[in-house]
């Protein structure tokens, strides 16, 4: 909502909002990004829905009770999910719209930052903070262009993503999230079927043979070494080598290194390339420009070390999401979970997956700790506890327990990580916990009498 807000500023209209963080006093950055690009923050108590409003923009998260849903209607102002007044903004430019269910932040800012480097001058609108993108207004989720060119994250949590006709669609990849697997497959379907110039689609994920495509879209399909492909890949990426805090691979003669480790970065990386070859940028330059992606905040960011150890915050709050990130940041040492679920209904709905993930990616030496269940307010049913999942997971003999609070936590950690160990803090739509992720690191430091380091 924020970088939207933005944008529509910057680009002429008067612009208002509310949002919850601000009426409790919590001071987030983004705060400072709206004002500056001219959007007047008012409390979310319906006074700021005025009768005089062309529409109210919302997030799909937002409920039918909330006093400024509750006000506009009152008042007969028009109302627009967040996803579908992207897709009217965005309808008039050459939009690269990447569309997936892991790693749409980090490959949206990626294909970015390799059209910038380009010379593309794009427009993007991120997910996520991209860190130093150039051009970008702060905090990081958008860049306004001077060309055609829009990148785009779009969302497949409300279908919004099937309103979109962009010039390029990236199919990154399809797993149960928010939607049932068939669900989301026909959102995607519609996509392609709206998109105009050239599809981008990971043959190497077998959930997208079922996306129904346009004969005569013209498509580049993309796969990793290894991955059984349902479809001959175009682009591939060979010759793999994950270091501890990045990764190297080949496509054809050109050579690539990212700095962020894992396999999804690999599949960030080789997306992005093709999304940037499909708008006209060769392999070669694009694996050049990734060479100095700086990436995007809280997605695999490491916040500091301090006394050998690292820290780190992460986006991650699916069972596909926390995988990957955990196989990307197994240390020498032990890992240190600390996972937020982020709402009761999203728990309720991943509760078997996430306690078999767990399961699996957790060790003997490593160390979970789970949070209260983010609660953003409103009329969710609350029936569904941390205390459930810790239980069930520790049934699997891994040692997994709740943290009442961040106090909690924060102590635990403080007095068991070891040099040689990774700590990292996990979850989604609570703003607060890249904060809290600092805290830990400033605690190791002040309990190991050592500075922090970058």
């Amino acid at each position: 909502m924020a970088p939207l807000a933005q944008l529509a500023a910057l680009w002429g209209a008067r612009v208002t909002g509310s949002d919850r963080n601000w009426d409790r006093g919590v001071p987030l950055p983004i705060f400072d990004g709206l004002r500056s690009a001219g959007v007047a923050i008012v409390p979310q108590d319906g006074t700021g829905i005025l009768p005089d409003l062309d529409a109210l923009v919302h997030s799909s998260a937002v409920e039918p009770t909330n006093p400024d849903v509750v006000r506009a209607d009152a008042l007969g102002v028009p109302r627009i999910r967040r996803g579908s007044f992207l897709a009217q903004l965005v309808a008039s430019r050459r939009t690269v719209a990447i569309a997936g269910t892991s790693g749409k932040s980090t490959i949206t800012a990626m294909v970015a930052h390799i059209l910038s480097s380009a010379g593309f001058d794009p427009s993007y609108l991120g997910g996520g903070a991209a860190v130093d993108l150039a051009g970008a207004v702060p905090p990081g989720s958008l860049r306004v262009g001077a060309s055609d060119w829009f990148v785009i994250e779009t969302d497949e949590s409300d279908g919004s993503v099937a309103e979109f006709a962009p010039a390029i669609a990236t199919l990154t990849n399809l797993t149960r999230d928010h939607k049932e697997i068939d669900v989301v497959a026909g959102f995607f379907g519609r996509l392609l079927s709206q998109t105009r110039e050239h599809a981008v689609i990971h043959v190497g994920d077998p959930a997208l043979a079922m996306v129904t495509r346009p004969a005569a879209l013209s498509c580049v399909t993309v796969a990793v070494e290894g991955e059984p492909t349902w479809e001959p890949p175009q682009i591939l990426a060979c010759d793999i080598r994950y270091e501890p805090a990045s990764v190297r691979f080949r496509i054809e003669r050109a050579e690539v290194r990212v700095l962020f480790p894992g396999a999804l970065t690999v599949q960030n990386a080789v997306l992005s390339i093709a999304t940037a070859f499909a708008a006209g940028v060769p392999v070669e330059r694009s694996a050049q420009a990734l060479e100095s992606f700086a990436g995007v905040r809280r997605r695999l960011e490491r916040i500091g070390a301090a006394g050998g150890i690292d820290v780190f915050d992460d986006f991650a709050h699916n069972p596909v999401k926390i995988r990957f990130a955990v196989q990307a940041l197994r240390p020498k040492g032990s890992l240190w979970v600390y996972y937020q679920p982020h709402g009761y209904g999203p728990t309720r709905f991943f509760r078997d997956q996430l306690v078999e993930t767990f399961a699996e990616v957790i060790r003997p030496e490593d160390h979970l700790l789970l949070a209260p269940i983010y609660d953003a307010g409103g009329t969710a049913d609350r029936s569904i506890r941390s205390e459930d999942l810790a239980e069930e997971i520790a049934r699997h003999g891994v040692p997994a327990k709740t943290a009442p609070t961040r106090q909690i936590a924060e102590r635990e950690i403080r007095e068991g990580a070891r040099p040689g160990d990774r700590v990292v803090v996990m979850g989604a739509r609570d703003d607060t916990l890249p904060t809290f992720a600092r805290s830990l690191l400033a605690a190791i430091a002040a309990s190991s009498k050592e500075p922090a380091s970058p």
